[in-house]
């Protein structure tokens, strides 16, 4: 429990003037009545009135304490935040010389409001809108760029301070403070500043001058108040004495004064000049972000004790998530353990993701956008984050700071409220309520029952339909009852989805693409989220690196993506499966499939395409190298590559060949001249997979035909990749699957358990199963099995097929096709969408994401309507 605090002196009003009339019958007994009547009575009140007054103030001392106790330890409040800008300086004649923009340039709305304060952006850096050239953009923040202002001169005593004209300083970079140093002493390249033909050296700002190395110029700084202390030390301690200014020389500083929340202007209305440049005009493309007014006191108050308990080191995760908000572009954090959530990460790691602050005021009817957070989370903030914490972090933890990722919902409901409400003011309020309500940000909205919370506040936790009934109906006494509620996603792959594949190291996790955008799952199809999208081009092949049996190494995480660009592809690499990308290729012909194969430790990515085989090395700058297949035709193209171990751990590739040319395999990694024919031309192959079954391992085929009911599957037994031989044998050696098969062609394979699912033209998933003893026949699904039909008699086409097996042995099966992901758990036979658009239950998160709300529809109606 806390520490009680007493009251100085608990006595009532009422105690007080009861006390005082027992004092008077003690004294003077004649003085008999003593009612609110008597003139001497009301004197008694009155003053004890007064003497309750005093008291309360008495009592408030502990209050002015504690904020003076935290002064002793630190405590401050956040100081401002700067909006930053781009500006777009563009030449008002089509032709002239070079125009110079100087640092200082200043840049402002138009009158709005009168009397309203207006926000001035200033330039940071020098610019040249260069002849011929028709614009030059610019950065710039709100507020005053302060040169070298003069704070006073030093007494070469302990613990100077000076005062910060203008002050408060805004947060972040920006911000040095130089002191004159002596004659004749002797300064290293770059470290002093000329002002006024003096030099002055700049000092080192820390948290506390135990942080201070002997001899160096330290200082610390308090931004909201414009303090600047100079260390303290003892005569103990002269010996190892920071440098302070000297007796005479000159303390400057250089900062930023000003910022708040008004510098958040919208595109396009940063147009006003107030700087003289004649032939330019000017404006923001983007919107200005990044203002953020002084933290309240009480705010500061409230937040002391986590300050406390955080200290100046990272610990536990409380304390990594305190230590990442005193950003003040920060609104919240949270901070996990990464082995926890995914499997790539390294011992130590710390996971930290950032929830960017959103001014209120930018808030429309308290929603709060996929496109503010995306605009408010700067890299700058991110990245200082980062430093922060990685000096504060303990021996062997090491911080992995990154924003948050959102899932957009929209609330589409129907409300009846009776006959004498207004539908529109009541659309208006529950509209608000359910902003706040499914907001990323602390203290977002009223919530269910009043307190401050929104639904779907927590990290990783689901949004249930059912909460919102709470939400809609809390403060609206008119309202008579909620007829529907259904949930409806932003982005989920519902159709057309193609390359569904398992990311066999992560629990749950699948990918799948639709059109430019790749969707992830985490929780076994229960919930998908876009974690990439790439604009304008169109994902072709997904590639995990796999879990490579027996192999020395592994690369967990690694995944890459092929996209198609019209006359080429490009291709994308992760290695934090798929929460950030890089694009490490761009080719002039389309690409089919891609494999990842580990040669020495190092990973490397096979292309496969219409022009051949290539391979992409990690190192930095590679480019791809072609690889040859066959010397007989150098520009052979590939549809699909697949690479495997053996019991051994020795790394396999096969890859298919178009124009029905037959299959290619190399028992060492697919290194070049490594491949040899394994089987012969003449059949259209279009997927690959592979089966490992104890220490043997299969490769499975599956063939495409024009038409008709198709051949089936064939598969290849692989024991020792070292003591193979590709002969006649070899190729012989392949055991056809056809019997029963009936879906046409086969697009994609996938082997689970003791059976084999099969993604066909028009049969929907079949199913071999392989167990020993058991008849090899596909089993054919049932038109009402659940699947999508394309007519009475056939279904959609299945793209893709993958499946894992669960605790209890059972197989988890998914379906990718136009109509998006199908799952079944019941072994193929029931099959049930699981990304639809909209649902009336609930919607899961992982664990670093967060909702936040879409345009809700609401419609409100009379009982009697």
């Amino acid at each position: 429990m806390s520490i009680p605090v007493p009251n100085l002196d608990d006595r009532s009003f009422v105690q007080l003037v009861d006390s005082a009339r027992e004092r008077i019958r003690q004294l003077d007994p004649n003085w008999t009545d003593l009612s609110v009547h008597d003139p001497g009575v009301v004197l008694v009140e009155a003053f004890a009135h007064l003497t309750d007054l005093l008291m309360y103030r008495l009592n408030r001392v502990p209050e002015k304490l504690y904020a003076v106790y935290l002064n002793l330890l630190g405590t401050a409040v956040y100081p401002p935040s700067a909006a930053q800008a781009t500006l777009l300086f563009t030449r008002v004649a089509a032709d002239g010389g070079d125009i110079l923009i100087p640092r200082g340039t200043q840049v402002s709305p138009p009158p709005g409001i009168p009397g309203a304060a207006q926000p001035v952006f200033t330039t940071i850096a020098d610019a040249v809108l260069a002849a011929g050239t028709p614009s030059v953009s610019v950065g710039a923040v709100d507020a005053d760029l302060v040169d070298a202002a003069l704070l006073g001169v030093g007494t070469g005593r302990p613990g100077q301070v000076f005062a910060l004209p203008n002050a408060p300083a805004v947060s972040g970079d920006g911000l040095d403070i130089g002191i004159e140093v002596p004659e004749g002493s002797t300064l290293a390249s770059g470290e002093a500043v000329l002002v006024d033909g003096r030099p002055f050296r700049f000092c080192r700002e820390v948290d506390a001058f135990a942080d201070a190395n002997p001899g160096e110029p330290v200082v610390r700084v308090d931004r909201t108040s414009g303090t600047v202390i100079f260390a303290w030390w003892s005569d103990r301690t002269a010996s190892a004495t920071p440098v302070v200014p000297s007796p005479g020389a000159q303390v400057r500083a250089w900062f930023r004064a000003g910022g708040g929340e008004r510098g958040n202007v919208p595109a396009g209305h940063l147009t006003v000049l107030r700087s003289s440049l004649p032939g330019v005009r000017v404006s923001n493309p983007e919107p200005a972000t990044g203002g953020r007014d002084q933290e309240p006191l009480d705010d500061a108050l409230r937040r002391a004790p986590q300050d406390f308990q955080a200290r100046d080191r990272a610990v536990t995760a409380r304390d990594y998530e305190v230590l990442a908000s005193r950003n003040g572009g920060v609104a919240r954090a949270h901070a996990l353990t990464r082995r926890d959530v995914w499997s790539f990460a390294n011992p130590g790691e710390v996971g930290v993701v950032l929830v960017p602050q959103v001014p209120a005021s930018s808030r429309v009817n308290g929603a709060i956008s996929l496109e503010q957070l995306g605009a408010q989370g700067r890299e700058d903030v991110r990245a200082e984050v980062d430093r922060y914490l990685r000096d504060r972090a303990t021996i062997g933890a090491t911080p992995v700071v990154g924003w948050a990722r959102y899932k957009q919902v929209l609330v589409d409901a129907r409300v009846v409220v009776r006959p004498d409400e207004d539908p529109a003011a009541v659309t208006e309020r529950i509209v608000r309520r359910l902003n706040e309500a499914i907001n990323p940000l602390p203290g977002g909205g009223t919530g269910a029952g009043g307190s401050g919370v929104g639904f779907a506040f927590g990290f990783g936790r689901p949004l249930h339909a059912s909460n919102l009934y709470r939400a809609m109906e809390e403060s609206e006494p008119g309202v008579q009852y909620i007829d529907r509620v259904t949930l409806e996603l932003d982005k989920v792959p519902d159709t057309e989805a193609t390359s569904l594949v398992q990311a066999e190291g992560q629990e749950g996790t699948w990918f799948a693409a639709q059109d430019d955008v790749l969707f992830r799952t985490t929780n076994f199809g229960d919930g998908w989220e876009a974690c990439a999208q790439f604009a304008g081009e169109n994902v072709r092949s997904i590639v995990p690196f796999k879990v490579a049996r027996g192999a020395a190494t592994s690369h967990p995480g690694m995944v890459a993506v092929a996209t198609d660009v019209g006359d080429g592809s490009r291709v994308y690499v992760s290695d934090d499966l798929g929460e950030s990308w890089s694009r490490r290729a761009e080719l002039g012909f389309t690409l089919a499939d891609l494999a990842w194969v580990d040669r020495a430790g190092r990973p490397v990515l096979l292309l496969a395409g219409e022009k051949g085989l290539y391979e992409l090395g990690d190192a930095a700058g590679a480019i791809p190298v072609q690889n040859l297949v066959d010397p007989t035709r150098p520009d052979r193209g590939f549809y699909a590559i697949d690479s495997f171990t053996d019991v051994r751990g020795q790394t396999g590739v096969i890859i298919t060949a178009e124009a029905a040319a037959g299959v290619w395999l190399s028992p060492t990694a697919g290194v070049p001249e490594s491949f040899q024919r394994v089987r012969a031309a003449g059949e259209d192959i279009r997927c690959l997979a592979v089966q490992y079954d104890g220490p043997v391992t299969y490769l499975w085929l599956g063939r495409a035909v024009p038409e008709g009911g198709g051949t089936g599957c064939a598969r290849l037994r692989i024991d020792d990749l070292a003591r193979t031989t590709i002969d006649a044998a070899l190729l012989a050696s392949w055991e056809e699957l056809g019997t029963g098969w009936s879906g046409g062609s086969c697009w994609g394979v996938h082997v689970t358990g003791d059976a084999a699912y099969a993604a066909t033209q028009s049969g929907g998933v079949l199913r071999l199963p392989l167990a020993a003893g058991t008849k090899r026949h596909w089993d054919q699904r049932d038109v009402n099995c659940g699947l999508p039909l394309r007519d009475r008699a056939r279904f959609q086409p299945v793209r893709s097929v993958s499946g894992v097996l669960r605790d209890d042995g059972s197989p988890l099966i998914l379906g990718a096709g136009p109509a998006g992901i199908y799952r079944s758990t019941d072994d193929a036979i029931t099959w049930h969408t699981c990304t639809a658009r909209v649902v009336d239950t609930l919607i899961t998160l992982p664990p670093t994401w967060l909702f936040c709300s879409g345009e809700h529809r609401i419609e409100v109606v009379r009982a009697h309507d």
